[in-house]
């Protein structure tokens, strides 16, 4: 696709989505931005949370093992559509439910290394764009979540630990943008990226892995900024400079964390620092 077609592209998707949002809730409850999230530990129905807020969409974040004797966490990210109704919901469709995503990750990093302290966080900081919002077209919530996820590694996370942020979707571009900045990850995973916030992986302060479904509809995304449109490069575009793996036998949108798959694995691989097991395409 030329530029001048994803320009076009990109205003027609405003459009629709602006056009969709009149008159919706979305358009006018979330448009102020929510205040910063207060993190303190708290046990609820057995769940591990450091925040449960329930403005707006809502913001949940979960802790899954032992956080202050982890040498390896993984911070999972959603993307789009995701919100504290549906963070745990059980039935919703699979891959779809961030909790379910961070358990599936969690096991996988236990099974490749038992004997290294691991811990995975359900991420849940910001608010994503919801239904067909305008904001899906726009840079606007995945900076502010940016700037929220900046501050939760640097100031709630364990010092000493090594952070992978595996980040799905829309996601991607708020992990991007916050480990632009220095002391925020080792590794960023980018799954079904449409675009990462930034021109390409040298701006990221972190090594940057991408992988994507051949049929996922996400690739049809154009990847480009024109100011506050559009998330940025794509990460699968070899020129941008992320190591590039293989998902293995998954299709669509939402089956990157499905257990036994080559994208979960690989993604649990690079969370516990062993590189080697991943096989990807250096740029």
């Amino acid at each position: 696709m030329t530029r001048g077609l994803r320009v076009l592209f990109l205003g027609a998707l405003l459009a629709v989505v602006g056009a969709a949002c009149v008159g919706r809730p979305e358009a006018g409850t979330q448009a102020r931005p929510p205040a910063p999230l207060h993190y303190a530990e708290a046990t609820v129905d057995g769940h591990r949370l450091l925040a449960d807020d329930p403005w707006g969409s809502g913001r949940v974040v979960e802790v899954l093992g032992d956080l202050d004797g982890a040498e390896h966490i993984a911070v999972v990210v959603p993307g789009s559509g995701q919100h504290r109704g549906n963070f745990r919901a059980s039935g919703a469709h699979p891959g779809a439910v961030p909790l379910a995503n961070g358990r599936a990750l969690q096991a996988e990093m236990r099974e490749r290394a038992p004997e290294v302290p691991s811990a995975v966080v359900v991420w849940l900081g910001y608010l994503p764009p919801q239904g067909y919002s305008a904001d899906l077209a726009g840079i606007a919530r995945a900076r502010r979540g940016a700037d929220a996820l900046a501050r939760f590694a640097r100031e709630v996370l364990p010092s000493g630990a090594r952070v992978t942020l595996a980040c799905h979707s829309y996601g991607t571009a708020v992990c991007g943008l916050a480990a632009a900045r220095a002391g925020v990850a080792e590794d960023v995973v980018a799954l079904a990226s449409p675009g990462m916030g930034v021109a390409d992986a040298e701006a990221i302060r972190a090594r940057v892995w991408a992988t994507r479904a051949p049929d996922d509809w996400i690739r049809w995304v154009p990847s480009l900024r024109l100011g506050p449109l559009g998330l940025g490069a794509d990460p699968m575009d070899p020129a941008f400079g992320a190591v590039r793996f293989a998902p293995g036998h998954i299709s669509g949108h939402t089956q990157y964390y499905r257990p036994g798959s080559a994208a979960l694995a690989a993604t649990a691989a690079i969370a516990v620092g062993e590189y080697g097991a991943v096989a990807g395409t250096r740029p």
